[in-house]
This record gives structure tokens, sequence and C-alpha cells, in this order.
């Protein structure tokens, strides 16, 4: 089962490392809008044994996205429902950065 959105977050190394390290999902990184909402620029998956959190670590220490701002997820189950997921919300939003060559 998908777990609520969990939104919204600063998208840096402090807020980052005190997240539940073990949780797999979908998460979405960008900007936040002047209502309040996020403007998705990438959306990925995190299924291995560092969860979420890990793979936002994994983002910040590369340093790619200068403009990502702030940060939300959904908690899957399985991997599985997660890869699904992740592929369904990126049919919907298409990111800017999860463009083909951008990623």
């Amino acid at each position: 089962m998908i777990g609520q959105f969990n939104f919204p977050y600063f998208y840096n190394n402090n807020v980052v490392e005190n997240l539940e390290s073990s949780v797999i999902g979908v998460y979405y990184l960008g900007v936040l809008t002047t209502d309040n909402k996020l403007l998705i620029y990438y959306i990925g998956r995190a299924v291995g044994d560092d969860g979420i959190r890990g793979r936002l670590l994994q983002h910040l220490s590369e340093n790619k996205w200068n403009d990502v701002m702030h940060f939300g997820y959904h908690i899957c189950d399985t991997p599985k429902e997660a890869m699904d997921f992740e592929t369904k919300e990126i049919s919907k939003y298409s990111p800017k950065y999860n463009k083909q060559g951008i990623l």
C-alpha cells in the first residue's frame, strides 16, 4: 500500500539525515510554490537498504540540482510497488530532471 504524501521538508543534509533510514518508496524533489505546493523537478524511487534517506543523501552529495529546495515522499510496501508508482508519477508530472539524458 502506498502511504500518504509526507511533505514539505527542506532538502538539506541536516533534515535528510534525520529521516527513518529503512523506508522505501518514491520521493519528489523541487521547490515550493506561493500556495505551498511542491513544484516537482525530479521523481525517484528508493528501494535499497538505506531507503529514501540513503538516496536523498546520495543526491545531496552529488550536488546536481542547485535549484531544488524541498522534498516529499510516499512510503511503499514493496520495491515493485515503488517502481510502478514512480513510473506512473513521472508520466503524470513530467519533471524537468527526469528527461532522458538529464538524469
